[in-house]
């Protein structure tokens, strides 16, 4: 049930026909039952899974909280995030341990069939749900919030189904508090809501469903069978098309949840205007980007030891960000590349800043901008050998055939273009903006022509979100 195609909008005109109908206190059990359809939809058989750790974040935060000492607290803590990593280290890194473990084995030790059994069907949101659960047992240990004694409270905000599968993911104190004091239901935020849905559904089903079309070509091809301006549109439209797709999937959930006066934390801060890798972390998914500081570097010990173990808690943080984006070494490189450009970046600020020197912005941005996009091309690739295919196809292939190049890619060039154009007014403050000062009679019909052109574009179908995988 992707929220841009029709089984989505029947859901939710049907969703949204309850909540209006419904007493407020009756909306809780509503965000279970129908966010429990929502995720039944993908696969009935995981329908388990956000039910157990729920389970198991409620009664470990109850338990820590019932501790005689400090000492206990933080035993019983370490105890129920282990519990709660538990499904997510076996289904999804399994697999990818065992396979390492048995390559630097003697041969036999592990037959093909025994290891084929440690591959699990990875249910969708799991990481998601694992990091929001993890959040509220570790807030209410730092007494951050309070226990939350109600387990269907603590599931409606686990289940909600807007965040449910990717994201933004969630503090306790983000949603917890808006399901004891529901708003009216249909208030100011309900236009807002359909504005975001509306260009998060054209970001998607025009922007990156298109450019997904020479990216995934270029990824599947041999070396033979490309051209150097293929392999350069494909390393510039994966920059383009992963963030239209993940942003794009964000302003649906966020505009889902402004429909039912829900407030979501925003995920994305126009990143590729960022003027250094520093800058892009606090503008490029900003909620895994937060959680990883507040529940791992600062628990790894931040930047209270010294100058070198800062650093290095760092390179951790990264790396393991990396390993949570997938079992694989593509994505192992890709959080140690983003680790090791942070650490050098600490690094070279204090020296220009001891020899007076400061870096042009235009110069900060285009070489944050082509250090995301290098370091994308492990992120996409399905294996390394790929990646540097990919890395090396601009200095190996032909450059000729230009002209036949713009005319079969016409189209997705033009959406590039047009990206690397309005990125930088992507924000929702403007939108804000648009619906209190913009003329009704102008802004529905922009929003209604934005609907029209993503269906149009796509012809009724779309591909899954890039981040479903995770």
């Amino acid at each position: 049930m992707l929220f841009s195609e029709i089984p989505f909008f029947v859901f939710f005109l049907t969703y949204l026909t309850l909540h209006l109908l419904l007493p407020a206190r009756w909306r809780l059990y509503l965000v279970i039952g129908g966010s429990t359809v929502f995720y039944a939809w993908w696969r009935v058989e995981d329908v388990w899974l956000p039910y157990l750790l729920t389970l198991i974040g409620w009664a470990g935060a109850i338990w820590i909280d019932l501790a005689a000492d400090a000492r206990a607290r933080k035993r019983r803590l370490v105890i129920a995030v282990f519990a709660l990593f538990t499904p997510l280290l076996v289904v999804k890194y399994a697999f990818f341990l065992l396979t390492n473990i048995v390559a630097i084995l003697p041969g036999g030790f592990v037959t093909p069939d025994e290891m084929t059994s440690f591959r699990f069907a990875l249910p969708l949101g799991i990481s998601f749900m694992t990091f929001t659960i993890t959040a509220y047992v570790v807030d209410t240990y730092r007494s951050q919030y309070p226990v939350e004694k109600k387990l269907q409270k603590l599931l409606a905000y686990v289940l909600f189904f807007p965040h449910l599968i990717a994201g933004p993911i969630l503090r306790p104190n983000e949603l917890l508090p808006q399901f004891s004091h529901w708003t009216r239901a249909i208030d100011a935020r309900f236009t807002l809501g359909v504005c975001l849905f509306a260009i998060g559904l054209t970001k998607k089903l025009v922007f990156a469903d298109i450019i997904a079309g020479v990216v995934d070509h270029v990824y599947a091809s041999t070396a033979q069978q490309l051209s150097a301006w293929e392999y350069l549109l494909a390393i510039h439209g994966f920059s383009v098309q992963i963030y239209c797709d993940f942003s794009g999937y964000t302003d649906m959930a966020i505009g889902t949840a402004c429909i039912l006066g829900i407030r979501l934390p925003i995920n994305f801060r126009r990143p590729y205007a960022a003027h250094s890798i520093v800058d892009f972390w606090r503008r490029w998914h900003i909620t895994l980007s937060s959680w990883l500081r507040d529940y791992l570097y600062i628990p790894l010990g931040g930047n209270r030891n010294g100058e070198g173990r800062r650093l290095l808690n760092l390179m951790t943080t990264m790396v393991l960000g990396g390993l949570w984006h997938g079992a694989a070494w593509t994505f192992v490189i890709w959080g140690a590349l983003h680790g090791t450009a942070l650490v050098g970046v600490h690094l070279l600020r204090a020296r220009l800043a001891r020899w007076n020197i400061v870096v042009p912005a235009w110069l900060g941005i285009l070489g944050t901008f082509y250090f995301v996009t290098f370091a994308w091309v492990y992120f996409r690739a399905p294996d390394i050998g790929t990646a540097h295919r990919v890395l090396q196809g601009p200095f190996t292939a032909s450059w000729d055939g230009f002209r036949t190049f713009a005319a079969t890619y016409a189209f997705e060039l033009i959406l590039v273009f047009i990206f690397l154009v309005t990125h930088r007014y992507d924000a929702h403050s403007r939108v804000r903006m648009a619906v209190r000062t913009w003329n009704k009679g102008i802004l529905w019909p922009v929003v209604v022509a934005m609907f029209a052109l993503a269906i149009t574009v796509s012809q009724g179908s779309s591909a899954k979100f890039i981040y479903f995988e995770f």
